[in-house]
């Protein structure tokens, strides 16, 4: 009879193989990079145009310029865009990001031909309707009245003014004033003749045919390699803290961040670690602290997120009014626990295990699969990066955990943003 009672040996991942990008070119020169994986019979065509927020001199030309490619062409429109694309079960949607706008499409393996024809009308011919952007306008402007309401959400704009300016990038919103009449449809036509299609690269994955291959021999009119590289000082803004008081509000929403070292820096995968450790997972330091012992909050979080020319570390939560201050108290106390006492053995396999299998689970589909190509690609990294990744999660030590933390997990480095 089968004994329950003990566990199954356990063996620590130590090597991690799986499918891996193909790079191959269209006839122009435009990258392709093919992800040939899963067995059913759907593929998720994305194309990456390196022209997001980062190159706009005029805010808001960069989301909107994108956002209205699937507004109308010359020959067809809005309406008949989307049922075309409802017609043959295609799912499409366009990413507006910092550093970059994409174009995404979820169809059947055996529709992308009935459909790549109208993809490329949309990217070449666009007209931008004055109509169809005075309604974009007011769905943005609805969306951030609602979104402005929510106090997580400004506080996560204010820590990233605090950290980066609101003249940078990084740190400027969008904002309901910034939808006048100066973004026009001829401001998005000059941002779209002037940066939007520069420089562009594909990624196809899932199960992808030579036939859906020579399909996107439709694409050739998009450019690689045509970048104009832009310039954005970062210069942190002198306040360390912003409060805005809410009296109706129940909860507060905290934001605790810092810039941090750059995604290709030999310390950024000890200090993932650190951050999953300190308050990246269920079982972290900031959760056992805040949600278990003193019960502050249903949840307490830490991420790192990375940007192509900068990164950043925020620690976010919710908390009643009457615990912001201690909360910010316990976030410090951690930090300064970090940094003074080694974890444990049984901590850090906790850690570590978790990492590895929450990556192992990440590998599960083509898609994740492409989006770890494009966390490597677009920062000029290899597939090397995963290799050591894993060795560091497996080889790290708690006294380097301890230097990493006296290095960046300081109190007096983190900005503060309190809404509520």
């Amino acid at each position: 009879m089968l004994d329950r009672t003990t566990p199954p040996a356990s063996q620590r991942i130590s090597s991690i193989n799986f499918t891996k990008a193909e790079n191959i070119f269209l006839s122009n020169g435009t990258p392709v990079h093919i992800i040939h994986a899963g067995q059913h019979d759907i593929i998720r065509l994305e194309i990456i145009m390196k022209s997001g927020r980062w190159f706009e001199t005029i805010k808001g030309s960069a989301y909107f310029t994108s956002q209205m490619l699937l507004e109308g062409t010359s020959g067809k429109s809005s309406k008949e865009l989307a049922d075309i694309f409802e017609f043959h079960g295609a799912h499409v949607s366009i990413n507006s990001g910092i550093d970059y706008n994409t174009f995404v499409i979820y169809t059947l393996s055996s529709k992308l031909g009935e459909i790549i024809d109208v993809v490329g009308q949309c990217l070449s011919d666009p007209v931008f309707p004055d109509h169809e952007l005075k309604i974009q306008k007011d769905i943005q402007k609805q969306q951030l009245r609602i979104n402005n309401e929510k106090n997580s959400f400004v506080a996560g704009k204010e820590i990233r003014k605090l950290l980066y300016g609101n003249a940078h990038p990084y740190g400027r919103p969008l904002e309901i004033e910034d939808m006048g009449e100066t973004l026009n449809a001829g401001l998005l036509r000059q941002y779209y003749r002037e940066r939007l299609l520069d420089d562009v690269e594909i990624i196809i994955s899932g199960k992808v045919t030579d036939d859906i291959i020579r399909n996107l021999e439709v694409l050739n009119f998009l450019q690689a390699g045509n970048v104009k590289i832009l310039k954005h000082a970062f210069n942190d803004s002198e306040r360390v803290e912003t409060i805005i008081e809410k009296p109706d509000s129940l909860q507060s929403s905290i934001r605790l961040g810092r810039r941090i070292i750059h995604k290709t820096h030999g310390d950024y995968i000890g200090l993932v670690i650190l951050n999953e450790l300190f308050g990246g997972f269920f079982g972290s330091r900031l959760m056992k602290n805040i949600r278990e012992e003193k019960g502050y909050t249903y949840g307490v979080h830490s991420s790192i997120f990375s940007n192509i020319h900068d990164s950043f570390w925020v620690i976010g939560t919710d908390v009643k009014k009457e615990f912001v201050n201690d909360t910010i108290k316990q976030v410090y106390f951690e930090m300064d626990r970090l940094g003074s006492d080694w974890i444990s053995k049984e901590e850090l396999e906790l850690v570590q295990n978790y990492m590895l299998g929450h990556f192992i689970s990440s590998l599960e589909t083509s898609f994740s699969l492409a989006d770890k190509f494009k966390n490597i690609h677009f920062f000029g990294q290899d597939y090397s990066f995963y290799d050591q990744y894993v060795d560091t999660i497996n080889t790290i030590t708690p006294q380097r955990l301890n230097e990493l933390a006296n290095i960046y997990l300081k109190p007096t480095a983190f900005k503060r943003a309190v809404v509520g």
